[in-house]
């Protein structure tokens, strides 16, 4: 089976991400193709769902000497995004991703009519901007022509799933919010409240089975052999990533970072509701997850790295130069945040800046506020789950990239195991395509998951977490106050 290939895709935030993989784990090809987003004041953040498929089809023209190899394909993708699609494929509206928050008013009225959400949907879900039932209410509100010309409401990944198989399918996860994850079935109060008609919401699978296999049309677009080619359901770019890292399939706190970051704790533990993060339930996990993503880590960095006008590794290499005595304390809040706080109006700021100050140490500052904002989203799981939570599993750019050790052991203060694969999201998608093929996520993970390497904190960056962390809970509620003083005024 060596010979044989399996593909995993993610549709990220900034591209369409390929890997080409064998059923034994040796990687043949990584393959990537950038996205184009539409930024506006506002809270605008469009894309166009028909540059996906254009950009996998670019992804299998560079990988044409793999493409009559390959026997399975996996499917990830960026949510909560909103993707309309009339009855033959095509967009009725730009792609509303999961960055997108002009439905902020819309959220409120979900808050005000809804309350509590888990009774309705099945889980902890905050009613935000960010969310599928806030977008297309905003949708309605704002384009009602949009809803006569809208058959089925998607996910980015799982358009791509319509364009390979022909059929609009989801997973619960991944539609959470418009269907209820525990019964997988349309939530029609939502449903009515927002303006839309049940009918859009596609049909929902486990995100592990088959959706059908690759139709005679895509497989002669894409130079794949015409024989049967599964292609998975498919999950959340934060459940493969999770998936990746083993996080699905046994109990680990965990970091995976991206644009943004993916922050939890999974376990065995049945729980329904922690408000103010996610639960992954069993119906969707073969265990429960409890995590928040942030709204900005990678994001963060590139930032910075524009506003000095200087590289990634430039950063890195600075930051490690660092003298930690004058490294402020960075909120890392530059487009809002999501969990655990889930407010679009909080920005970010550098405190405690002193004369001695110089750009090394804004930029390690920058640095440390993503671990520490990072941190405090496993501290809100742990509590919510009543535990303490040991090494920290680190997925993603933070997990193949030694760089950030000292960072992340002098804020986190925990053992780090770092899986060292550069994206751990294609690696879950690639390992939901040998599912198809095993019927075993276990297996399946065993055989795919990538190495690890583990650092430990010394008794100095335990003293300096404790502290630095600390300050920063503080300056947050503090920001938090004033931005609540000023808009009450």
């Amino acid at each position: 089976m060596s010979e044989q290939v399996l593909v995993g895709l993610d549709v990220g935030t900034s591209s369409v991400k390929a890997l080409f993989i064998t059923t034994t784990g040796e990687v043949l090809r990584r393959v990537e193709h950038k996205l184009t987003t539409k930024y506006e004041s506002g809270g605008v953040a469009e894309q166009s769902a028909t540059d996906y498929w254009d950009a996998v089809k670019s992804i299998f023209a560079q990988a044409a000497d793999l493409a009559s190899k390959v026997i399975a394909i996996g499917l990830s993708g960026q949510t909560p995004s909103v993707v309309c699609i009339d009855q033959m494929g095509e967009p009725t509206f730009p792609v509303l991703i999961w960055q997108d928050s002009r439905a902020t008013l819309e959220a409120a009225k979900l808050v005000e009519r809804f309350g509590n959400p888990a009774p309705w949907i099945g889980t902890s879900l905050p009613w935000a901007p960010s969310g599928c039932p806030a977008k297309l209410f905003w949708i309605a509100q704002n384009h009602q022509e949009v809803l006569n010309q809208t058959r089925w409401v998607l996910q980015p990944k799982d358009y791509l799933g319509f364009k390979l198989t022909g059929s609009a399918i989801s997973d619960p996860w991944s539609s959470k919010g418009l269907c209820n994850v525990l019964t997988s079935a349309a939530i029609p109060e939502v449903f009515e409240f927002i303006g839309w008609d049940t009918a859009v919401l596609p049909v929902i699978k486990s995100g592990t089975a088959t959706r059908g296999n690759v139709s005679a049309a895509a497989a002669a677009q894409l130079g794949l052999n015409t024989a049967e080619i599964p292609v998975s359901v498919g999950l959340s770019d934060a459940m493969c990533g999770m998936l990746s890292i083993g996080a699905l399939t046994e109990s680990k706190a965990f970091i995976i970072t991206g644009t943004s970051a993916i922050v939890g704790i999974s376990t065995d533990q049945d729980i329904q509701d922690a408000q103010g993060l996610y639960v992954i339930p069993k119906t969707c996990s073969p265990t429960t997850v409890v995590y928040g993503p942030t709204q900005s880590s990678g994001a963060a960095v590139d930032w910075v790295a524009k506003l000095f006008n200087i590289s990634i590794a430039e950063v890195m290499a600075e930051a490690d130069q660092a003298n930690l005595e004058s490294v402020p304390i960075f909120l890392p809040y530059i487009s809002g945040e999501r969990a655990p706080i889930w407010r679009t109006d909080i920005r970010g700021s550098f405190n405690f800046v002193d004369a001695a100050a110089a750009r090394s140490e804004f930029l390690a500052a920058v640095l440390e506020g993503i671990s520490l904002a990072e941190r405090s989203v496993l501290e809100v799981a742990a509590q919510k789950l009543g535990i303490e939570f040991g090494d920290i599993t680190l997925g993603g750019h933070a997990g193949n990239d030694h760089r950030w050790d000292p960072i992340r052991l002098r804020t986190l203060g925990k053992n780090l195991v770092r899986k060292t694969d550069i994206d751990s999201t294609t690696r879950g998608s690639a390992i939901l395509a040998l599912v198809l093929l095993t019927g075993s996520v276990v297996d399946s993970v065993a055989a795919l998951s990538p190495a690890s390497e583990i650092s430990a904190p010394v008794g100095a960056d335990n003293d300096y977490s404790s502290k630095k962390y600390e300050l920063f809970l503080k300056l947050r509620a503090a920001t938090l106050e004033l931005i609540d003083t000023r808009n009450q005024s």
